[in-house]
C-alpha cells in the first residue's frame, strides 16, 4: 500500500514537474537570446528612424557604408561589422553534385571581432577580405566530409550556380539562441562596392557595433549625425531640413532585442503561467494526498509524540518522506522527458540540450527547492498539531477545509488552461484556414531562381498539358512573402516630395490576379510596362495628397526604384482589393502595387500552379514536369496550403504546448478528486449508513457528493476564467486580425470540466451509497 501511494505521489509530482520544466527551459532559452557572446551588453545594433511627412518607422536595415561609418567617425565604438542576406534557398551544391543544406550571409572582416566564436581553422580577416571565398560553420564542414576535406572546396547556391564559392575558413557553431548562427559566410568583397559603399539608398545591410567599455550609447547622437553630415551629398542634406523627411541612425542594445518582441514577450509569458500552474497543481495534489493521509496517521503521530517527539522531529520525518517523494518524482520526470524528447525538440524549435542554458538551471533549482520546502512544511505543519491523545482514541481530525481549499485552486487551474487552450486553438484555425484576399486551396508553388529563364514559357507550355492543371502564372514572389518597399513621390517646385511608402510587390504574369482570385474594384491588371495596378488602401493614401475622387485609373503615380527621372510616372490601370502580404503575426499592412512582368523575365522567379485537385501524385507530376527542363536544381513543389501551415508552426507549438499543460492539469486534478471523494466516503460511511436506514435512496446520497463538489466548483471555474480571459488577450494581441473573444469558449470549457468533475464524484460514491448500511455501523 506504501509503495503504491508513493508511485502515485511519484508519477502525479514528476508528470507535473516535468512539463513545468521543459517549459521553463524553454521561457530561459528565449530568454537568453544572444547572450552567447564576449560582453554582449557592448553589442548595439545599428537601427534607422525614418520620418516621412510627419510619420516615423524604424528599420533594421541600413545602407552599405552606415556600419564602416561608424567605426571611422563615431567615438567609443571600437568595431563595427555588417552583413546581408544573398540567397532564399538553403540549399548547395558542392562540385560532385552532392546537395548540402545551410543557411548563408555575406559578412565583412569585422565579423568575428563583433560576433566571438572559435576559429577551427583560417583567418577571418584574410579570408572575408578575398571576394568569392567563405567561412563555414563546422556542421557544413562535417557535411562536406569534415574540416580537412572541406577546406579548398567549392560549393554553389542552387539560385546562382554561376557564383563560386571557395571554403577558406571553418568556424565553431553559434549556440542555437543566437540570432547569427549560419552556416556560410561569404566575403563581402563579392558583391558591388557601390552596394557596400553607399550612405544612401539599398537600405539591404544589417550594422552592429562594439563599444567601448564605459560608453553611453544615448550620448553619441551628435556624432552619428555630423558623420552623416559629412558623408550625405548636399542635396540630401538641404531635403531634409527644407521637407522634414530625414533618415537618423541610433543604436539599440542586441541583448534583449528579441524578448523585446511583443510576440516573444508575450509567449514568454503565458509559457511561464502554463509552467507555474502545472507545477503549482502537481504539488498541490501531492499535498492533498499527504493531507488525506492525516486520519490513518493520526494514531502514529500521537505515538511519536508519547515517546517525546517534537515539533522539529515531525517536520524532520516530513522532509525525510519529501526528499524520498521528490526523487522518485524526479526519476520519473526524468523518464518522461526522455520518452517525450521528440516531441520537446518538436514543440520547442531546437535539441533538448540547447534548452539548457546557464539560467535553465538556476531557475530550475529554485522551483525544485520551493517544491520540496512546501511538500515538506504544509504536511509538517499540519502533523505536528496532532495532539499526543491520538494514541488512544480514533482521530476526528480530517482537514477538510484544506482539501476543499487545494481542490478548489485545481479546478480553477483547468478551467483557465482549457479555455485558454480552445481560444489559441481558435485563433489558430482562422490564420490557417481564413480567406486572406486572395484563393489558394488548389495552388502549388515551386522557386524557379537560378535557372534558364528561358525554359521557363516551356515549363508553363508542359504543365498545362497535364490532366488537372488548370492554370500555371509566374511572379517575383508570392503574397506569403515578406515585402520590399519603395516610396511614391510626387515633384513640386522642382522638387522632389516623398509621399509615402508602399508594399512594392513587383512584377507578375498577366493572369496572375485571376488565378489567385483577387477582385479589381475599378479597372485591370496591367498590361504593358508603363501601367501599374494599385491596392485599395494605395488610393485611400493617395487621397490625402492628391484629389483623386474622380477615379484612380489613368492617374500618374511616381515610384521610386522604378521611376528613373522626375518625368518617369506610371499609369494606373486598376485598383484591386487588399489582400494580406505575409501572416496575420507579421501583417504588412502598406498599402500595395503591382507591376507587368513578360514570362522569362529574370525577375519572375515564383512559379503559381493551379490544379483542380491536390494530391501526391499530382505534386510528384508536376515536379517531374518542371525537372525535365531544370539541369542545375533540384525541384520541389510545394502546397501553398502546407506552407500556410509552416508560416504559423510557432503558433501551432503553442497550441500543442498548451494542450499538453492543460491534460496533465486535468489528469492530476482528477487523481486529487478522486482521494477526496474516497476520503469524504470513508469519513461520512456512519453518516450515510444513518440516511440509508432512514430512506435515504442511492441517488440522494449521491447528490449530496455532487451538490458540495459543485458549490465548489463554480466559483473556482470563475476565477479561472478570468485568468483565461487575461492570458488569451494577451495571446491574441500577436495577430492583426483576431478571433472574437466570445463567451461560449469560457461556457464550453467550464461545461466539460464540470461534466468531468462531476462523473468523478458519481463514480467514486456509488460504492459508499450501494454499501449495507449495518456494515458501515458495526464498525463504529
Amino acid at each position: 500500500m506504501k509503495l503504491k501511494e508513493t508511485a502515485i505521489k511519484a508519477l502525479s509530482l514528476g508528470t507535473g514537474v516535468a512539463i513545468g520544466l521543459i517549459l521553463i527551459a524553454k521561457v530561459c532559452y528565449e530568454k537568453s537570446h544572444d547572450t552567447c557572446y564576449a560582453n554582449p551588453e557592448q553589442i548595439y545594433r545599428i537601427r534607422t528612424l525614418y520620418t516621412l511627412n510627419g510619420e516615423a518607422h524604424e528599420y533594421d536595415n541600413t545602407s552599405g557604408a552606415i556600419a564602416p561609418g561608424f567605426r571611422n567617425h563615431v567615438p567609443g565604438v571600437d568595431v563595427a561589422t555588417r552583413y546581408t542576406f544573398l540567397f532564399n534557398s538553403d540549399k548547395f551544391m558542392d562540385e560532385d553534385r552532392n546537395v548540402i543544406k545551410g543557411s548563408i550571409i555575406s559578412a565583412d572582416t569585422s565579423f568575428f571581432d563583433v560576433f566571438d566564436t572559435e576559429i577551427l581553422v583560417g583567418d577571418p580577416k584574410k579570408v572575408l577580405a578575398d571576394a568569392g571565398s567563405a567561412m563555414v560553420s563546422e556542421s557544413f564542414a562535417e557535411k562536406l566530409g569534415g574540416i580537412d576535406k572541406a577546406i579548398g572546396k567549392i560549393i554553389a547556391n542552387e539560385e546562382l550556380p554561376q557564383f563560386k564559392i571557395f571554403v577558406a575558413g571553418v568556424f565553431k557553431d553559434f549556440p542555437y539562441n543566437c540570432s547569427l548562427r549560419k552556416d556560410v559566410l561569404v566575403s563581402m568583397e563579392s558583391l558591388n562596392s557601390n552596394s557596400t559603399g553607399n550612405w544612401i539608398g539599398n537600405d539591404r545591410y544589417r550594422g552592429f557595433v562594439r563599444l567601448a567599455d564605459g560608453t553611453d550609447p544615448d550620448m553619441l547622437a551628435p556624432a552619428i549625425r555630423l558623420m552623416q553630415e559629412k558623408n550625405y551629398p548636399p542635396e540630401v542634406i538641404e531635403n531634409a531640413r527644407t521637407s522634414g523627411n530625414d533618415i537618423h541612425y541610433f543604436l539599440s542594445p542586441l541583448a534583449g532585442a528579441y524578448t523585446s518582441l511583443a510576440r516573444v514577450r508575450n509567449m514568454m509569458i503565458i509559457l511561464s503561467v502554463v509552467a507555474g500552474l502545472l507545477i503549482l497543481i502537481s504539488l498541490l495534489n501531492y499535498i492533498l494526498m499527504s493531507v488525506s493521509a492525516i486520519v490513518k496517521r493520526s494514531r502514529e503521530m500521537g505515538i511519536r509524540k508519547c515517546y517525546g517527539a517534537a515539533r522539529e522531529n515531525i517536520y524532520l520525518l516530513m522532509c525525510k518522506e519529501a526528499a524520498a517523494d521528490m526523487a522518485a518524482a524526479l526519476a520519473a520526470a526524468a523518464l518522461i522527458i526522455l520518452a517525450l524528447k521528440p516531441v520537446t525538440e518538436d514543440i520547442t524549435g531546437v535539441p533538448l540540450d540547447a534548452l539548457l542554458v546557464r539560467e535553465t538551471y538556476i531557475t530550475a533549482a529554485c522551483v525544485l527547492t520551493a517544491v520540496f520546502l512546501t511538500a515538506a512544511v504544509v504536511p509538517g505543519h499540519l502533523y505536528s498539531r496532532i495532539p499526543a491523545g491520538s494514541a488512544i482514541r480514533n482521530s476526528r481530525e480530517n482537514k477538510r477545509i484544506w482539501k476543499l481549499g487545494l481542490l478548489f485552486v485545481q479546478i480553477g487551474i483547468c478551467s483557465l488552461l482549457l479555455t485558454l487552450m480552445c481560444v489559441i486553438s481558435a485563433q489558430y484555425g482562422k490564420a490557417v484556414n481564413d480567406k486572406p484576399g486572395y484563393e489558394y486551396r488548389n495552388l502549388l508553388w515551386t522557386p524557379l531562381t537560378g535557372t534558364d529563364h528561358s525554359t521557363h514559357q516551356g515549363i508553363i507550355d508542359d504543365l498545362k498539358a497535364i490532366p488537372g492543371v488548370l492554370d500555371v502564372q509566374m511572379s517575383y514572389s508570392l503574397p506569403l512573402d515578406y515585402s520590399s518597399g519603395n516610396n511614391i513621390f510626387q515633384m513640386k517646385d522642382g522638387n522632389k516630395e516623398e509621399l509615402f511608402n508602399i508594399a512594392d510587390q513587383y512584377e507578375g504574369s498577366a493572369g496572375l490576379f485571376e488565378m489567385l482570385e483577387i477582385p479589381f474594384i475599378e479597372g485591370r491588371y496591367p498590361r504593358i510596362a508603363s501601367e501599374v495596378a494599385v491596392s485599395e488602401s494605395f488610393v485611400n493614401k493617395m487621397m490625402e495628397f492628391q484629389d483623386w475622387s474622380d477615379g484612380a485609373v489613368g492617374k500618374q503615380i511616381q515610384i521610386t526604384e522604378h521611376s528613373r527621372s522626375a518625368e518617369d510616372a506610371f499609369t494606373v490601370s486598376g485598383v484591386y482589393k487588399d489582400y494580406r502580404i505575409n501572416t496575420l503575426t507579421n501583417q504588412d499592412t502598406r498599402a500595395s502595387i503591382k507591376f507587368l512582368g513578360e514570362t522569362g523575365s529574370t525577375s519572375l522567379n515564383f512559379m503559381a500552379i493551379k490544379v483542380s485537385d491536390i494530391s501526391t501524385e499530382m505534386i510528384a507530376r508536376v515536379e517531374e514536369s518542371i525537372q525535365a527542363r531544370i539541369e542545375n536544381k533540384e525541384i520541389e513543389v510545394k502546397a501553398y496550403r502546407d506552407s500556410m501551415r509552416e508560416a504559423y508552426s510557432d503558433e501551432r507549438k503553442m497550441r500543442n504546448t498548451v494542450m499538453a499543460g492543460c491534460a496533465v492539469s486535468i489528469i492530476i486534478a482528477l487523481f486529487g478528486l478522486v482521494g477526496y471523494v474516497h476520503d469524504e466516503s470513508q469519513r461520512r460511511s456512519k453518516e450515510m449508513a444513518v440516511r440509508k436506514i432512514n430512506g435515504a435512496s442511492v441517488m440522494e446520497i449521491i447528490g449530496i457528493y455532487v451538490t458540495e463538489i459543485t458549490k465548489l466548483s463554480i466559483p473556482a471555474l470563475i476565477i479561472g476564467n478570468a485568468g483565461a480571459y487575461f492570458a488569451s488577450t494577451l495571446w491574441l494581441k500577436n495577430f492583426s486580425e483576431k478571433i472574437a473573444l466570445s463567451p461560449w469558449y469560457f461556457i464550453l470549457a467550464d461545461i466539460f470540466i464540470m461534466m468531468l468533475v462531476i462523473a468523478c464524484a458519481v463514480l467514486n460514491s456509488l460504492k459508499i451509497s450501494r454499501s449495507n448500511p449495518v456494515e458501515s455501523l458495526k464498525n463504529e
